[in-house]
Parts: structure tokens; sequence; C-alpha cells
């Protein structure tokens, strides 16, 4: 069957293969004993000459990009202000107006995603929001101007780079992947200075695409990860001959700075304060793979969705039918042999990687231990590729088209500017100056019980308030990047908080802190009735508590088991303690526990009951619930939560006797608890104790816990899940109580 002409020259037209060398060969081989001599950048074809309107263009665009990042102070980021805490943390690092030294370590090695938290220390005074700000600035100003430099590399019309404006808006930014952001020009720049080197070899260049890939490297790790493969893929397909290979030194100079981190965290297994560590001891990394059709689902998701209003998507489907057009306009020309010359077939290299990318897209892991969101970064970068793809000249009638082009770019970063004051109006509010009042140096929660906003997705308020304190009071704060494992900035052992989730008002670790602030929509009942916050301030989702230790102040805690679970306590009232406990297990595990109080008043030094012949404690009674008859005796919250079918023991101590121990059998959970009794107060002699039963099963290794002398236990508290992780009483001295 044969084609008609007009379909021949369509499929020769797309196809577009012209002989492999168009211009001069760039090496010579002679009779010489340097077998090969490069040739002089004169003799390659030239880039094609930028454009006088292009400047003028990208100025206009940057600058109208610039606009939401210098007039807005707390920007819809998700992520960007606990980068923002991380560099007033290597700024102020020996002030001693805070307490970072005490807290924290900083990076003493060669560490990737480092750029960002020494770029404050460069200019004295710059500040961390202001230093954030100004690499945001790099950010935009950048990625238009490397994606010009890339089209011109691969002979397009740099006016294409006027399509990036827009998508400098994106879902990476939205998550605030600072980071990973500013090191997208860097990739870019890597690109077309591959190619300028495979094909010239000046070793200039070769040095300087070594420095970038390392510059790479300390933006973000997994930037520097695809920047070499890119640079290795760029440098063999546009070689020539045995230089194709010659010319990976590039990428082996550049290699030592990622295989020594790699050493150290996959290899070595460095932990972090938190035990952590990227790879186990059985070799175990962690991958997680996501099925094809999340991964399709998901393609917006991680690409540009910002707003819940929707203008992101109309700005995309605005993008995408202006790409399309030129695409089409380009093929078009093409067709009717009005283009000046031909891309050569190495030319094309520029759709195989962005092609190469979006199947990596789809085979790539998307976690691996402690580091989430691993190939969902490429999405970017391969939309940003194909916006080189059309291939035209704007010239003739073809420069109108920069005018829909320009409406986009500017009409769209004004939109974004409106929508991120609006976040920072109705979403921040004043908090900042609520905050501004309180002490210096002193230790932040905030509990996110409501995660989304109603401006933006990816829930970007998760670090604001914590930023906010940290630069205003240099103080300690509930949640850091320096818990990950692949973060430069850790905390030294034992300083690392507890965050508080779920019942915080019962959470022990309560009073780790001096401030408590709780974004949730309706008014937080339970903090409100509890006698230990005392809310401050209040405006919109936002709820400001003040920790007010109380008698707690004086309790310190016996416990025992592991280290999982969930923070619960549960106190007596003023004038009671803990008399009893109701132990439920199952399955020869303690699953929950709930204290039983009784008066305290009245009780002090009154005799117990005599010890046993035998000089042992004396066992407690073990009352049945038909045996509560006593309106003296008043049931706690329990701690935990109910397992079916499991049963419930109700320990109590004898008349004038209160809880001042426990003990039982305990690993990585509690597996058997029973509790000592004694009269008040207890001067610590072991005859006067008396034992109740052991409530569980023989797992675990024995344990005793006891309070101090002449304490009391006050009440119950440990870490809860499924099952008792850790079980242990508050105590006090009972004159204080």
């Amino acid at each position: 069957m044969t084609l008609p002409p007009p379909v021949k020259r369509a499929i020769a037209a797309v196809l577009a293969v012209p002989p492999r060398r168009q211009y001069p060969p760039r090496a010579l081989i002679l009779p010489h004993p340097r077998l090969c001599q490069a040739m002089p950048d004169d003799d390659l074809p030239p880039l094609p000459p930028a454009p006088k309107l292009l400047p003028w263009l990208l100025a206009i665009g940057i600058l109208a990009n610039l606009l939401p990042i210098w007039t807005v102070t707390w920007l819809p980021m998700g992520d960007l202000f606990g980068h923002v805490q991380l560099m007033d943390i290597v700024l102020r690092y020996s002030d001693p107006a805070t307490t970072y030294k005490a807290a924290y370590l900083l990076p003493r090695s060669l560490d990737p995603n480092t750029l960002s938290l020494w770029f404050a220390r460069a200019v004295p005074g710059m500040g961390a929001l202001t230093a954030a700000r100004a690499l945001l600035s790099a950010y935009v100003i950048g990625l238009p101007l490397s994606l010009a430099w890339l089209a011109r590399t691969w002979r397009r019309s740099p006016f294409l780079a006027l399509l990036s404006l827009p998508l400098t808006w994106n879902a990476l930014v939205n998550i605030g992947f600072l980071n990973y952001i500013i090191a997208l020009p860097v990739l870019f720049c890597v690109l077309a200075l591959a190619r300028r080197y495979a094909e010239s070899g000046r070793w200039q260049r070769g040095v300087g695409l070594a420095l970038l890939l390392m510059l790479l490297f300390f933006c973000h790790v997994i930037a520097f990860l695809i920047g070499m493969g890119m640079a290795v893929f760029v440098l063999l397909w546009h070689g020539e001959g045995w230089q194709r290979l010659t010319r990976l030194w590039v990428v082996l100079a550049a290699a030592p700075v990622g295989g020594q981190w790699v050493w150290r965290k996959f290899v070595a297994l460095e932990a972090t304060a938190e035990g952590r560590t990227f790879g186990t001891h059985s070799g175990d990394l962690g991958l997680w793979f996501l099925k094809r059709k999340e991964l399709v689902d998901q393609l917006y998701e991680w690409s540009l969705q910002y707003f819940r209003d929707g203008v992101d998507r109309k700005m995309a489907w605005a993008a995408l039918l202006l790409w399309l057009a030129l695409l089409a306009i380009g093929l078009f020309a093409r067709l009717r042999g009005t283009v000046k010359g031909q891309l050569q077939w190495r030319d094309r290299s520029l759709e195989l990687m962005t092609v190469l990318c979006a199947i990596a897209y789809f085979h790539l892991p998307s976690h691996m231990n402690e580091m989430a969101i691993i190939t969902e970064r490429v999405v970017m970068q391969v939309i940003l590729m194909a916006t080189l793809w059309p291939q035209l000249e704007f010239t003739a009638w073809r420069r109108w088209l920069l005018a829909p082009m320009m409406v986009l770019a500017v009409g769209y970063a004004w939109t974004v500017r409106q929508e991120f004051r609006r976040f920072e109006r109705v979403e921040i509010g004043g908090l900042p100056e609520a905050m501004r009042d309180l002490p210096a140096k002193s230790r932040f929660c905030y509990v996110l019980n409501e995660r989304d906003n109603q401006t933006t997705y990816m829930g970007a308020v998760w670090h604001v308030p914590r930023a906010i304190f940290a630069l205003q009071h240099g103080g300690l704060v509930d949640d850091s990047f320096a818990v990950r494992p692949y973060t430069p900035v850790q905390y030294r052992p034992g300083a690392m908080p507890t965050p508080l989730i779920g019942a915080f008002w019962d959470n022990p670790h309560l009073f780790d802190y001096d401030t408590v602030l709780v974004r949730e929509a309706a008014l937080p009942v339970y903090a409100e009735m509890s006698p230990y916050l005392k809310r401050i301030w209040h405006q919109g989702h936002f709820w400001l508590y003040r920790v007010v230790p109380g008698d707690r102040a004086h309790v310190h805690v016996a416990s025992a088991g592991g280290d999982g679970g969930t923070g619960e306590f549960s106190d007596c009232a003023r004038g009671l303690a803990l008399n009893g406990l109701i132990v439920q297990q199952k399955d020869d595990i303690v699953r929950s526990l709930t204290p039983l109080c009784g008066e305290l008043k009245g009780r002090a030094g009154q005799a117990a009951a005599p010890p046993a012949p035998d000089g042992r404690p004396r066992p407690a009674q073990v009352a049945k619930p038909a045996a509560e008859d006593d309106d003296a005796k008043k049931t706690g919250r329990r701690l935990g939560t109910r397992a079916a079918d499991a049963e419930d023991v109700r320990l109590r101590c004898p008349a004038d006797t209160f809880v001042v121990g426990i003990t039982g059998r305990a690993g990585l959970f509690v597996d058997a608890l029973g509790i000592l009794c004694a009269p008040i107060p207890w001067i610590g002699d072991e005859r006067r104790l008396a034992s109740s039963r052991v409530v569980g099963g023989p797992g675990g290794t024995p344990f005793t816990e006891t309070c101090k002398l002449g304490e009391v236990a006050v009440g119950a508290q440990g870490a809860f899940g499924e099952v008792a992780d850790q079980a242990g009483i508050a105590c006090v001295e009972w004159s204080k109580w």
C-alpha cells in the first residue's frame, strides 16, 4: 500500500531525522601523539541570538511574580516556615537570647539541603524571613532565565520560557519545598551547560558543570541525583566517539560529595537524636511504590494544584491550550517548509529526556524510609521541560502570540498575590501580634486539629505559628524538621520535645510546654474544662492557652514499659488520692487503666494493716464490683481504649491506705500490672506495703516502681494505643495535694 504524497510529507516533517552531521565535526583524528584535538567553538553552529524583545518581556513577568513574595509576609507554603525556623536556628545559634545552642546541633560535614541554611549568614542582618524571601526570589528569577538558556542551547525559541512564568506557582511551591524549588533553575542550567560542554569539550565548561552539580547537591539531594543522571545522558548523547566517556569526568568529580552522604546515612546508618536512620541493619530501605492508577490520579495534585477556588485549574487549562496552539503552529510551519533550518536528530534529546522522566514517575518509589515524596517531584520538571517542545520562530505575525503568553503570566501573578493576601488576612489574622507577648526562650506547642485551610491545599498553616514563635522568642517548639534524619540540623540527645496529639489536655507531656496554640473551628471544650489550661487569646480558628501546672508542678512519674503509644494522664481531684485501679487485660497484655480515687483528708497517720508474720507485704483485697458501696470512691477517666471481650479487674487498696507504687512485668508493652499500697505518710517501710494481685500475663521482665518517701499517688498515666505501651502513677507530696 502506497501512502499519498501529502501524508508522506507530514510523517517526514514530524519525524524530521536529518543527516547525523549537519555541521563540521567537533574533533579531527590526527596522525600525532595527541590522538584528538578539539575544534574551537567558532567551528560549531552558533546558538540563535537572543531576541531584543525577550529581556523586556522576561523582566515584566519576573517583576509580576516577585510581587506576591515581597508584599505578603506569611506566604501560604506548607513547609516553607519549617525551613525558616531552621534558618533562624543557624543564624542565631550562639545568641544567648535563644535556646538554640542547648537544643540543636548544626551540620558538621558535607550535608545536602544546606544552601538555604547558610544563605542567611551571607548578608549580616538579613534575618531568616528575609533570607527565605530572597531564596524564593532567586527561584522566581532563575526559573525562566534557565529555561531560556536551555531553549537556546537546544535551538528552540527562548520566547518559550515565557510559558514558565505562570507555572512558577505550582504544587511544589504550595507544599513549601524550598530546597527543591531553588534547585530547579540550577538543574536546567546543568542540562544547558552539559550540552555545550559535550559539543565543545572546553575544560572551563567541564569545571563549571562539575561545580554546578555540587551546588545542586547542597540545594537538594534528590535534584542532585536527577541532575547527575541527566548530565550523563546529555554527555553521552551529544558527545563524539570516545570523548563521550572521557568527558564523564565532570560527573565523577561531583560524585564524592554525594557518596560520603550515602555512606553515612545508608551504610554507616548514622542515627539521629530519635534513634532513626535511613537504612536498617537488615538492609531494608523501606521502598514504597504507588499503583499506576494512583499516580495518574494525582498528576495534577503534584503539578499545578494550589488554590481551593479553582483559579489554578483555569490557569492550567489556559496554559495547556496555548501550548497546544504553539505546538500546532510550529508543526504547520514545518509542513509548509517555512522553518529556517531543521533540528538535528540529537536535538530531540529534550523530548526524549522529558519522556524518560515521565516514565520514571511511574516506576520510581514514592517513599523510602523517612524520605517521602520522591517520584512526585519529577512531575513539575516534566511539565517545565515540555514547555520547550514547540518548534517555531516568533517572527512576523507570530509575534502576536506573545500577547496571550504575557497576559497569562502577568494576570495570574496578580491573582496569586490576591490569593496570598486573602490567606494572610483570613487564615493568619492577628496571630503574630497575639504571640508577641509570650515569654522569650519559653516552650511552645502547636496542636493542629484542623489541618486544612480555606484558601489553599496541602495544609499551608502547618509550620507558620512555630516559625512566628521562633522568630519572635527563640524558644523551643514541639515540632521541627530537626527530627527528620535527612535534615542537616538535628536535636541534641535528650533535647527533642514530645508533640501533643489526640487529647492533648490529658497528655502528661502537656506540662513540658508553657504555651499551647490550638487550631480548631469549634471551641475546644475539654481544653476549656481543663484546670491546667487558661485561654489567653482567640481569633478565628486559633485558640491560645497558657499552661498552668498548679498542683501538677510538684508531680513526678513512676512508670514502666516501652516507648510507643500516645501519652495520657488522669489525675484525682484536689483532696483525693489514688486508692485503686481498674486494669483491663486481654491476651495476657494490659489494655487500659482506670484510676479509682478516695478521700485523702483525715487519713494521714492512721495505722495500716500489720505485716504478714513472715515480714512480706500483706496482699491487698481484690474487691468485686458489688463491693463498691462508698461514694467517696471516685472513678477517673479511662486511659487507653476499651478492647472487646477484655476482662476488667478492680484492684483496691485496704482501708486507710493509698497507692504508693506499681509492680508487674513489662517489655515493649505492659504485660502485667499490680498496685502497692501503704498508709500516709509513707516513709519507705516495705513491711507496711500491701500488694495487690498482678493482672496480666507472664511476658516481659519484672519491675517495681514506687513514689518517693512522703509521697502518694494522685493519678494514673502512661502511653496507650491498642495496648498499654507504658503505665505509671503520678506521685506528689501528700501535704501539697
